[in-house]
C-alpha cells in the first residue's frame, strides 16, 4: 500500500511539473484577436456619416522570434476588398502593413497576411502585383516608439494575462492601449502603439477601429510564419510606390478606364 501510494505520488508529480513547463512555455502560441472598424457604406466616402462597422477576426502566431498575422478577410457586402481573392495574400492594392492612417477603411492596412521578425522588432511589409500574384514583394520596417504616450496606474487582466493602461496617438487618432509585459516578445497590430518599447499589445481601441484579444493560446505553432522564400527586398520607398501604382490601376478599372 505504501510503495502504491508513492507511484502515485510520483506520477502526479511527473504529470505536474509537466503542466507547469508547458504552462510556462510563452515562446509559442497564437493571439486570437477581434477587429472592429468604421468603413463609408459602397459608394460613400469617409466622413459623409454613410458608415457600417464591420467585426473580423485576426490570429496572431509567434514562435521562434518571428511572427505572423492571419486575417480572416470580413464580407463587404457581396465583394472582396480591392477586388482580391479570398486568401490572395497582398490584402488588395494596398497591400498588408501595420501602418495606420489613411485608405477607405479608416488606415486598415493589414488584411491577408503580415510577418513580423519579433527578434528584430520589425514588421516584414508583403505586396504581390495584381497582375502578377507569382511575384511577391517585402519590405522591412522598424518598430517605431509611441509619441508622447500618456502611462496609467492601472491594470486589468485580457486573455488572463496582467495588462497596462496607455493612452496613445498614431497619425491623428487616439487610442487607449492594454499592454502586457507578461510574454517574451513585444508586437501591436498597429506600430507606433507600444507606449514602454516593450509589450504586446492586447487591446487597442480608437475612434475608428479596434483591436481586442480574446484568447492566448501557448501551444506548439505548425503555421508556416517564414515569408515566401522567393520573396524580393525592396525599400520602404519601393513598397510605397508599387502600392500608388497598383491603387492607381484599381482606381482607373473601377472607372472602367
Amino acid at each position: 500500500m505504501k510503495h502504491l501510494s508513492k507511484t502515485l505520488l510520483s506520477a502526479a508529480l511527473v504529470a505536474f511539473t509537466g503542466m507547469t513547463a508547458f504552462a510556462q512555455d510563452k515562446n509559442t502560441g497564437v493571439i486570437d484577436y477581434e477587429v472592429n472598424a468604421k468603413m463609408p457604406q459602397r459608394g460613400g466616402t469617409e466622413g459623409d456619416g454613410e458608415e457600417q462597422v464591420i467585426t473580423f477576426n485576426q490570429h496572431f502566431y509567434f514562435t521562434g522570434g518571428k511572427g505572423k498575422l492571419d486575417t480572416e478577410r470580413p464580407n463587404f457586402g457581396g465583394g472582396n476588398f480591392g477586388g482580391q481573392r479570398p486568401g490572395g495574400g497582398n490584402g488588395g492594392p494596398g497591400g498588408n502593413g501595420p501602418r495606420g492612417g489613411g485608405g477607405r477603411f479608416g488606415g486598415m492596412r493589414n488584411f491577408g497576411n503580415a510577418y513580423v521578425d519579433l527578434t528584430g522588432k520589425k514588421y516584414l511589409q508583403i505586396f504581390s502585383k495584381p497582375e502578377d500574384t507569382t511575384k511577391v514583394y517585402y519590405a522591412e520596417e522598424a518598430y517605431t516608439p509611441a509619441k508622447d504616450p500618456k502611462l496609467s496606474d492601472k491594470t486589468k487582466k485580457i486573455a488572463g494575462l496582467t495588462c497596462k493602461k496607455a493612452t496613445v496617438t498614431v497619425r491623428n487618432e487616439e487610442y487607449t492601449v492594454w499592454y502586457t509585459q507578461d510574454l517574451p516578445f513585444s508586437y501591436s497590430p498597429i506600430n507606433g502603439l507600444l507606449p514602454d518599447g516593450n509589450g504586446v499589445v492586447l487591446s487597442a481601441e480608437g475612434s475608428r477601429r479596434s483591436f481586442n484579444a480574446i484568447k492566448v493560446d501557448f501551444k506548439p505553432v505548425t503555421t508556416d510564419i517564414s515569408i515566401p522564400a522567393n520573396a524580393e527586398k525592396v525599400t520602404e520607398d519601393q513598397m510605397r510606390d508599387m502600392r500608388r501604382e497598383a491603387m492607381q490601376k484599381f482606381r482607373e478599372r473601377q472607372n472602367g478606364n
